[in-house]
């Protein structure tokens, strides 16, 4: 998830000027896992428009396959999928690029 949020952060960054705000809030209000996987989809589809305006990391597909997982296991419970959401909306919003500084002064 946290691979997944850093992405969707690229969305919402003004480094990338996306501003892509209503496919985070997709993600976070996301009632079932359809509507999440959706969401992040949309959000999928950015990236080769952002890799062209600077080095971005897009989930692996092995991110993929542990949200899907995830998903299939709490399988139509809305509120579980809206924990999931909520976290991945949650990581898009940290502060990367200050962690990223903070790691490389370490």
């Amino acid at each position: 998830m946290k691979n997944i949020g850093k992405y969707l952060s690229y969305l919402i960054s003004d480094k990338f000027e996306e501003y892509a705000y209503d496919i985070v809030d997709g993600v976070a209000k996301a009632r079932n896992a359809n509507e999440l996987l959706e969401a992040l989809y949309k959000g999928l589809r950015l990236s080769p428009k952002l890799k062209k305006k600077g080095n971005i990391e897009v989930p692996s597909p092995e991110d993929i396959k542990k949200l899907e997982e995830t998903l299939r296991e709490i399988g139509d419970n809305e509120k579980e999928v809206r924990k999931i959401g909520l976290s991945i909306a949650l990581w898009a919003f940290a502060d990367w690029e200050k962690d990223h500084r903070k790691r490389g002064d370490e």
